[in-house]
């Protein structure tokens, strides 16, 4: 079995939307707002898809290949990223996820979408050379063998790499919590988000020293 590390090429975005979308399934993060899971596979990929290919060549796109094939992801924002307007996504495909969901559904996952990372992305606005991940995935086959462990390596060397001194991130998965709790992530936000009809989801923000 061959593995490999890399930099995802355009013509790979398809493979990577669709080993992301697969692990994103049944992520809190989208089953709390989109229970319906035919209305959830079509809110993934039009987020995916949307957002990727607005922030393509504002973010770095870093892989595992195992025989060949794509199996994790990584989605990283150095400190000179610069957030694409509203528009761009729109046009990128974005307008297809309202389309799908409906403006109030997807709004109010935006916002929640907002309140999550508010800590990560205040906290790398006011220090000096930390990134931030946007997105981690591995493909479900794949996962619980290794691979995400080894992503995450490569990823921290691909930031020192850069001049990176601190990675941030967020979760509102406990299992994924636990994944980067053992990979000395520390934890320095915690809360409660409201999503829908009272109910809330915890949402963990960690960092780590490079």
């Amino acid at each position: 079995m061959g593995i490999e590390f890399g930099v995802l090429k355009r013509e790979e975005l398809s493979d990577a939307v669709e080993l992301s979308f697969r692990a994103y399934e049944y992520y809190e993060y989208f089953l709390n707002f989109f229970p319906d899971l035919g209305l959830r596979h079509k809110v993934i990929r039009s987020v995916l898809y949307g957002t990727w290919r607005a922030v393509m060549q504002k973010s770095h796109f870093l892989t595992v290949k195992i025989d060949g094939k794509i199996v994790g992801l990584a989605v990283l924002e150095d400190p000179h990223y610069k957030r694409p307007s509203d528009l761009q996504f729109l046009l990128h495909g974005w307008w297809n996820v309202y389309f799908s969901a409906g403006i109030k559904r997807v709004n109010a996952w935006v916002n929640m979408d907002e309140t999550a990372g508010t800590p990560c992305h205040d906290y790398q606005h006011n220090g000096e050379n930390i990134w931030y991940c946007s997105s981690l995935t591995v493909d479900p086959p794949f996962q619980g063998k290794g691979v995400g462990t080894q992503l995450v390596a490569f990823m921290e060397e691909y930031i020192r790499e850069h001049g990176g001194k601190q990675l941030t991130l967020f979760t509102n998965s406990e299992k994924n919590l636990a994944f980067y709790k053992n990979r000395k992530f520390e934890v320095f936000d915690k809360r409660d988000i409201a999503i829908r009809d009272g109910l809330k989801m915890k949402s963990w923000s960690v960092k780590k020293t490079l």
